[in-house]
């Protein structure tokens, strides 16, 4: 009887839990997400010890119209909301290609491809590679992947980054002219002298 009574408690405790991993977004991150990158599992709290996962790129710059994959290293994971964007910014960068099974885009405020999230629990690993493309309008230059992992429903990891990927030098802005970072802080010092005197 008690043999009984302890195997009903574990079946119940199981299927409380896969019950609850399957509830809250299982088929993807909300749009209200794309901003704060906050899953919104009610009562969990992002892990505090640092990230098992790396953001891997086949690529440490970008030009406009060449692809860049990006892989996440580390354990298997069941969650995801990866984004592309610059520093002060939480405007997403660039679009997201194809979906890889399990994935699929998310349309963000302001771009219908800005992000890339899971579309099922099933658990993804870093054989799982996304497919982005540079901005063609905006080029900063740098830009880094920053991504949402959860592991289960109770454990994730917020704000994991990639190194940063540099704007080629070759990339031209929405206007058609290159303009690197030098040219720029020069100009803006000469604009500068120019208003003091």
């Amino acid at each position: 009887m008690f043999r009984m009574c302890l195997r009903d408690v574990a079946t119940l405790f199981t299927l409380t839990t896969l019950l609850k991993v399957s509830i809250e977004f299982p088929t993807g991150a909300p749009t209200s997400a794309c901003e704060t990158m906050m899953p919104g599992h009610p009562g969990v709290v992002p892990q505090s010890s640092p990230s098992p996962y790396i953001i891997k790129t086949n690529s440490s710059s970008y030009t406009k119209g060449n692809p860049i994959q990006v892989q996440i290293i580390g354990p298997g994971y069941r969650g995801i909301l990866l984004e592309s964007r610059t520093f002060r910014s939480t405007a997403t960068l660039g679009t997201w290609l194809q979906p890889v099974n399990n994935t699929k885009v998310l349309s963000c405020p302001e771009n219908s491809r800005g992000a890339m999230t899971h579309s099922n629990i099933i658990l993804k690993t870093q054989a799982t590679t996304y497919t982005w493309m540079p901005p063609e309008t905006v080029c900063p230059n740098i830009i880094f992947f920053i991504a949402t992992i959860a592991e289960g429903y109770d454990t994730y990891w917020l704000g994991v980054r990639s190194s940063f990927i540099w704007r080629d030098s070759s990339v031209t802005c929405s206007n058609g002219t290159t303009v690197p970072w030098i040219s720029s802080v020069s100009v803006m010092l000469l604009l500068l002298l120019l208003l003091l005197f």
